[in-house]
């Protein structure tokens, strides 16, 4: 697997001195190395591998005539062999080579250097889930798989955007292409980019559409055996590159589904469970080591730990991320802590679970959407970043924000297909599929089944009342795989009956409620801790990290508001681990402006 940085264009007269910076800023977990390639006398491309790999793939291919392909990602050919198929990629010229690699599945982002045409292709995966980050300056082009690459080349003005940080504020992730700073996007999903490099010139075209949907569709009409047969063949791809892997099992549907299909071809992985002890009595832990045990795959039960947050795992997490959601005791970030090099790949339910349920989880139209999953201007979030910020920059914020999202709303139709695809295009994207494919890629591997043509040719065009309350996700497992409903889920915050008849859910459930009655009294919250059963409220300890971060801020630096942030260093001297909203974005703001520079 492999990280890229590219610099190309017609002034290349300091692009070696520039490359260099740009692959030693994506050195990190596994990454430990690269490689440069001189691209005639216009650039440089990097190649930056992860070391201690057992994969016998080769995704950096050079050609006889000094062509050069480097892919990021994990690209699946659904039939014949990998290293054959991009060996034969890198021998034709852009023309053929753009067309042949739009053929993978997979999370990937390609580039193709055609020596004697001079053209640089670029082709992302159909979702654009593979990172990959640009920005054109001084009649160049910069690309990279991080975004702290393209600040070291020295070439940009390391400017937050100011739109990006709003949707951060709002949704807890960027949407359409915006990133953090403001002179660099991410590159479109499901397209083709053709750049001529001579003459600074780009020509872009999508290669995949959005299918259209069908709202008269019953749950009959749902190929489930198509939906399965394209997973499996992911799977196998996959192990092409490794196996047999770890899987993160939870009680969910998802990674169970992964593993019920391991199961099915004889495969089976080592399995982590990371204990979510202060929800449902530890259920969720609970059921997947039952599961595990049920198909006999090897598990292994970790409790949470809880000063993950004060930890240098967490400050190795927020590094991976870029800063790129808001991660402060968010449960899932301290998986990272647990994936170690030996793994080699881990197995990650992401695209099941929002290709198969209603994403988010209600009806209707954005309105709803807006309502329910957005942070409104009176809100505490929006209300800090009023204080912080200086007034200018808070005020473009805001602006900006409401421009941008109107812009990409306007994208898509104003009902539950609409909504599903907004925040596939833009949740998925930028915070979901960050976890594995941009956090644990650093470590091993990220096998991601799920990412394929037929299986989105077909799982948006189903109408989201029959993906509601798990219906399409319980009828996949009946169809194919009933031994698997023995034993509850846990999905989305819910305890999930998987049949009518279950006792074990029964008792889960009526277990939580009594939980749930005497948690109301202080007493009978003191009898609970003296019994170990911890709240949720109380599983992670306060960060000391916040602290350290505003005693460095510099009060007068011009993103922000000098009076608030003197204020708030003050009371940090007294009380370093208070947490607050104000804190909190600051917290952000801090370690992204370290990292950036």
């Amino acid at each position: 697997m492999l990280k890229c940085a590219l610099i190309l264009g017609n002034r290349p007269q300091y692009s070696q001195q520039i490359i260099t910076p740009m692959a030693n800023a994506q050195k990190n977990g596994q990454f430990k190395d690269y490689q440069i390639f001189k691209l005639e006398d216009c650039g440089y491309i990097a190649s930056i591998p992860r070391t201690e790999t057992t994969s016998k793939i080769s995704l950096q291919q050079q050609g006889s005539t000094g062509n050069l392909l480097v892919i990021t990602g994990l690209p699946l050919a659904k039939t014949g062999d990998l290293n054959q198929q991009l060996s034969k990629i890198v021998e034709s010229n852009y023309h053929n080579a753009a067309e042949a690699l739009t053929k993978f599945d997979g999370t990937f982002s390609a580039l193709f250097w055609d020596r004697n045409a001079r053209r640089l292709v670029i082709v992302t995966d159909i979702l654009g889930m593979q990172p990959l980050y640009m920005a054109r300056c001084q009649g160049m082009l910069l690309l990279a798989s991080e975004i702290k690459a393209i600040a070291a080349s020295g070439l940009i003005d390391l400017e937050i955007d100011p739109a990006a940080w709003g949707t951060f504020v709002t949704f807890g992730h960027f949407i359409a292409n915006r990133t953090s700073l403001k002179q660099v996007q991410r590159v479109a999903p499901g397209s083709i980019i053709i750049y001529d490099p001579d003459n600074d010139i780009i020509e872009e075209k999508a290669y995949w559409q959005w299918p259209s949907p069908q709202p008269r569709m019953s749950l009959s009409d749902v190929d489930t055996a198509a939906l399965i047969d394209s997973i499996e063949r992911d799977i196998k791809a996959y192990l092409t590159y490794h196996q047999p892997g770890t899987i993160l099992l939870s009680g969910g549907l998802d990674s169970r589904l992964i593993l019920a299909i391991l199961s099915k071809i004889d495969v089976k992985p080592n399995a982590v469970v990371l204990d979510h002890e202060d929800e449902f009595l530890g259920a969720d832990g609970i059921y997947a080591e039952w599961i595990a045990k049920k198909v006999g795959v090897p598990v292994k039960r970790i409790l949470s730990n809880p000063n993950f947050f004060s930890s240098q795992q967490y400050l190795d997490y927020l590094e991976f991320n870029e800063v790129a959601t808001p991660s402060l005791f968010l449960f899932i970030s301290q998986v990272l802590q647990h994936i170690q090099p030996e793994m080699q790949a881990v197995w990650d339910g992401l695209f099941q679970n929002v290709a198969f349920q209603p994403f988010p989880r209600i009806s209707g139209g954005f309105s709803e959407l807006f309502a329910t999953k957005a942070m409104p201007p009176h809100s505490a979030p929006w209300q800090a970043v009023k204080r912080i910020f200086s007034p200018l920059l808070a005020e473009q914020i805001y602006e900006e924000f409401m421009a941008v999202l109107q812009v990409e709303k306007g994208k898509y139709s104003d009902d539950g297909f609409g909504v599903h695809q907004f925040m596939v295009r833009n949740r998925t994207r930028h915070r979901i599929s960050i976890n594995p494919l941009k956090i644990y890629a650093n470590i091993v591997l990220p096998f991601t089944p799920g990412l394929n043509k037929e299986l989105w040719s077909i799982t948006p065009t189903i109408p989201p009342e029959l993906k509601a309350n798990y219906r399409l996700y319980l009828e996949i497992y009946r169809r194919h795989f009933p031994e698997m409903l023995t034993i509850p889920f846990v999905s989305g915050g819910n305890l999930l009956r998987p049949k009518p008849f279950s006792p074990l859910h029964d008792f889960f459930a009526t277990a939580c409620k009594v939980q749930s009655i005497v948690a109301k009294s202080k007493a009978g919250r003191n009898l609970l801790q003296q019994l170990g059963v911890p709240l949720h409220h109380k599983l992670f300890k306060p960060s000391t990290l916040l602290g350290e971060a505003i005693a460095q801020i510099d009060p007068d630096h011009p993103d922000l508001n000098p009076d608030t942030i003197r204020q708030i260093q003050a009371a940090n001297q007294t009380d370093p681990t208070r947490h607050s909203y104000d804190r909190e974005l600051l917290f952000y703001w801090q370690v992204w402006r370290s990292l950036m520079h």
